[in-house]
């Protein structure tokens, strides 16, 4: 079962936060340089190669800038938990997003918002670290080989490794937008400047119109002038305070609303982990909960998710899954399951933030996706190493998983469900 707690290891804080600058960086310069991030893991750099993939075939181009939001502390505060064999770091910390995405001719979105970037990285637990005889397929050449023989390089790419690049390794990552609940002492002051300049024009407007009636000699004009100034300001200062508070508490309202999908289904999602650590002691909820996110984008980001291996779907990917460019998760929850015969199906809704983009335009809008997993729980999961490439059952032949549906050689499919999960239906 999972250990949480925050870590009171400064050395590994600091190890964190540095591994958390690295991936920003790294995430940085994909968008925007298309340098393929070193600390990302498998399934997570395929997910991000097909989405610029699927972004190009429309002509689109996404970019993505972090950086420091003026006047905050950078304060990470990692928290680590551990499963049978990684610790899951999480680290968090406040930053300025904007987003663009351009077509050849103009800028069709663009957005700048403050976020909370969270970072979910893994590492070898102390004394579970996997043996030297763990199968394990050459990230270079996908050749089938083991962590110990890895070590001294590829027998067959003689491409060399150090085992400590393959960790940490960056599973999962996402951003919380704050936008609609951001306390912003200058968008306080427009409030105000704004507020009082409105009162102001009013009241210049009630005097000009008395000077014009005659009521005004100059001594009570030099008085009522300099009390409509003042008490403008002061008017101005007190509604503008209180339509900034009024506008930042919805935003925290949506905001929390928005946290709160999914919250209906925490029963179930608990039921649903306790049930599988039972048949399965190697379960991992924060794997499961990873793997079935990479998934999701998996599906949304290919060209033709219907040819990928992990799909087993019966029916064409609806329309509107199609659309989606980006996606960003906020939450996601268990709605049902069954296990019988050794073979677990279960139901998942995600709720996400996406854009769009339909008819040559860009929108932004929430969603709720509906995915279904199947996998044969006979095998205990092997945590923290993606599918790449595979021995074909049928010919022997050594070919990328994730990537290919079928062999290339014999074309019999693949049976991944029996070491992965598997989409059988999606749906928005």
């Amino acid at each position: 079962m999972e250990e949480y707690g925050s870590t009171n290891n400064l050395s590994n804080n600091k190890e964190m936060k540095q591994h958390f600058k690295n991936f920003e960086k790294q995430l940085s310069d994909w968008y925007c340089n298309g340098n393929t991030p070193e600390l990302f893991s498998q399934d997570t750099r395929f997910i991000l190669e097909l989405q610029k993939q699927k972004l190009g075939a429309l002509g689109l181009d996404m970019q993505m800038q972090i950086r420091e939001r003026e006047g905050y502390r950078s304060d990470y505060s990692p928290l680590s938990y551990t499963d049978n064999v990684f610790v899951n770091s999480i680290c968090s910390n406040n930053k300025l997003v904007t987003t663009s995405i351009r077509n050849d001719q103009k800028e069709l979105y663009s957005r700048t918002a403050p976020g909370m970037m969270t970072v979910i990285m893994q590492n070898p637990k102390k004394g579970g670290v996997p043996s030297p005889d763990t199968a394990m397929c050459c990230p270079h050449c996908g050749a089938p080989s083991t962590l110990g023989r890895l070590e001294s390089g590829c027998e067959f790419c003689s491409t060399r490794f150090l085992m400590d690049e393959l960790y940490p390794k960056v599973m999962y990552f996402y951003f919380n937008d704050l936008g609609d609940a951001d306390f912003d002492q200058r968008k306080l002051r427009k409030y105000i400047v704004r507020c009082s300049i409105f009162f102001l024009v009013f009241s210049l407007l009630s005097m000009i119109i008395r000077i014009l009636s005659g009521e005004y000699d100059r001594t009570s004009l030099l008085i009522d002038g300099a009390a409509y100034i003042f008490g403008s300001i002061m008017v101005g200062a007190m509604f503008g305070a209180g339509a900034w508070f009024l506008a930042n508490s919805f935003g925290s309202v949506k905001l929390m609303g928005k946290q709160a999908r999914g919250l209906t289904t925490m029963g179930k999602s608990v039921m649903f982990c306790q049930k599988m650590r039972k048949l399965d002691p190697t379960f991992s909820t924060e794997y499961f909960r990873d793997k079935s996110m990479s998934l999701m984008k998996l599906m949304l980001y290919s060209e033709n998710p219907q040819e990928l291996t992990i799909c087993r779907c019966s029916h064409p990917i609806p329309e509107k899954l199609r659309e989606i460019v980006d996606v960003r998760c906020q939450n996601s929850g268990i709605n049902d399951y069954s296990i019988r015969d050794g073979v677990c199906d279960v139901s998942l809704t995600f709720y996400t933030d996406s854009l769009h983009f339909r008819d040559g335009k860009v929108f932004p809008k929430s969603d709720r996706i509906y995915m279904r997993l199947r996998k044969v729980i006979k095998k205990p999961t092997d945590l923290g190493f993606s599918v790449t490439a595979v021995t074909c059952p049928s010919c022997g032949a050594s070919f990328d998983a994730e990537k290919v549906r079928d062999c290339p050689f014999c074309g019999n499919t693949y049976p991944l469900e029996e070491n992965e999960w598997v989409v059988t239906d999606i749906r928005i």
